[in-house]
């Protein structure tokens, strides 16, 4: 089986891009402006994430390499790494779970790992994956951006509200009114309508992927984080958006506390650009091309993550895909967007909050142990 070679891809955006990238800048910084009055919790929240459901401690355990094409950064030699883990909703937005949609974020921060990363901050030794739970996404140029991004801030009342549904559908699939019908956007919108109709999640025993493009040293890869073998079983009762305002956390509590949990670090190399796209996020690579192998397992102990300060201390760290070893650097046009965005809206949102923008050293920094 050939692998895409990394040295291979073609990164040139077009001249527009970086008058198209400041425009989805400016308007993601609006909307955290405004977060601070529109979502009544008297601070501006993160334009997408806004939900922590939990902050939790972990250990990334690498795995003695099988094959070499995956000895690849990181994943070159076992290694054990602390980390922490903040689950959260997909939307940008701080409600009940029944007012939410399904998407949920998986975001974890790895500590001590060796060398420099791709931001520009003192080398604090870390590394962020920002996963969810969907292998696609919604948007896949800077251009499409600019209008999706505020289309996405309407969600999910504009789906709900029958009188806007249509209206909000055609200035998804046209952006706007811009695109003739040949280039309409199907795609992007069956990645953002798939989501739609799934049950709120069990966060422990749910899959989650990277959507983007990543480099996987000489290689291109997209990983997803999958509950391992032998972890425990689902809880058989789904979660009732009606239980309460907020059941995924209180699931999360309860399934963490009862057990430990293990996950499966796994990275799907590209083996052919045409049928696994890098600048179309859109649709999934197909697994008969290319398995996913299990590179390293997340290790997730029986934890008390009640504390009220908990929900506080997971709105303080920020994540970021590009926060990360040159080896394993975000590839494809979304995720050039992808860092400016989670760049500026996590630098605005501290300052408007008042919090000091560190990178932490360890997982104490961020979570320390329940006594």
């Amino acid at each position: 089986m050939g692998f895409v070679r990394y040295d291979d891809l073609d990164t040139d955006y077009g001249p527009d891009f970086e008058d198209d990238l400041a425009t989805v800048v400016a308007e993601v910084e609006r909307t955290v402006h405004g977060s601070v009055e529109a979502e009544g919790e008297g601070r501006a929240v993160r334009f997408a994430h806004a939900k922590a459901y939990g902050l939790l401690r972990a250990e990334v355990q690498v795995l003695p390499p099988a094959d070499p094409a995956y000895a690849q950064g990181l994943f070159a030699s076992p290694g054990h790494y602390p980390a922490v883990i903040r689950y959260s909703n997909g939307l940008g937005h701080v409600r009940p779970d029944a007012r939410l949609g399904t998407a949920c974020g998986m975001a974890i921060k790895m500590f001590d790992i060796p060398g420099p990363s791709l931001t520009d901050e003192p080398a604090a030794g870390t590394m962020d994956y920002n996963l969810i739970n969907n292998p696609v996404f919604f948007a896949n140029t800077a251009r499409d951006y600019v209008v999706l991004a505020r289309l996405f801030s309407q969600l999910p009342d504009a789906l709900a509200d029958r009188s806007q549904r249509v209206a909000w559908l055609h200035a998804f699939v046209t952006r706007d009114g811009e695109l003739p019908p040949e280039k309409w956007l199907w795609d992007e919108l069956l990645a953002i309508l798939s989501q739609q109709a799934r049950p709120l999640p069990h966060l422990l025993h749910t899959t989650f992927w990277s959507m983007g493009a990543v480099r996987h040293g000489e290689y291109v890869a997209k990983v997803r984080v999958a509950p391992a073998t032998g972890t425990p079983a689902a809880p058989a009762r789904p979660v009732d958006p009606l239980s309460s305002a907020h059941p995924v956390r209180a699931a999360l509590l309860e399934d963490v506390a009862s057990a430990d949990h293990v996950f499966d670090l796994q990275v799907q190399l590209c083996t052919d650009l045409t049928a696994m796209p890098v600048e179309n996020t859109s649709v999934p690579w197909p697994e008969h091309l290319s398995p996913f192998v299990t590179v390293a397992r997340i290790i997730i102990p029986a934890q008390d993550v009640s504390a009220p300060d908990n929900l506080d201390r997971a709105d303080v760290p920020s994540f970021t895909p590009w926060r990360t070893p040159e080896e394993h650097r975000p590839v494809g046009q979304i995720q050039e967007v992808r860092r400016r965005v989670y760049e500026r809206s996590s630098v605005l949102r501290h300052r408007l909050n008042g919090q000091v923008r560190v990178e932490p050293r360890d997982q104490d920094d961020v979570l320390p142990p329940a006594p």
